[in-house]
């Protein structure tokens, strides 16, 4: 119902008519979204002053704070480590086995090389 009422309006009204309605509908838009911006940095800007005030007006929490922030960073690169750690194990197993397995089907290929040269004789 909109789109045939928009293409009558197109049809009916002056170009300038239209024009002048699309500007303002532009603008109206920009508008909206540039107060939701704006409100939105306030808001923002506003914690940001309430915690700046709090952590000067008390150091100890400041200092518990980062404290508490080390800690968690080193129990993070703690567990990282291990984690780490268990990929290098699981996959340094693997590589173990692969060269155990790989040196197994050496061997089984030369022996079977040795016995095909015992039976057949070579000729030139």
């Amino acid at each position: 119902m909109r789109g045939v009422l928009v293409r009558i309006g197109k049809k009916i009204l002056p170009e300038s008519a239209v024009d002048a309605y699309r500007r303002r509908r532009a603008l109206r838009r920009y508008l909206r979204s540039l107060s939701f911006e704006i409100y939105d940095r306030q808001v923002k800007r506003h914690v940001e002053e309430l915690e700046d005030a709090v952590l000067t007006r008390r150091p100890d929490i400041t200092e518990k704070l980062m404290k508490d922030l080390l800690d968690r960073t080193d129990l993070l690169l703690q567990q990282l480590h291990r984690q780490i750690e268990g990929l290098q194990a699981r996959h340094g197993g693997e590589l173990r086995e692969l060269r155990d397995e790989s040196e197994r089907l050496r061997s089984a290929l030369e022996e079977l090389q040795a016995r095909l040269s015992d039976r057949e004789p070579a000729t030139d």
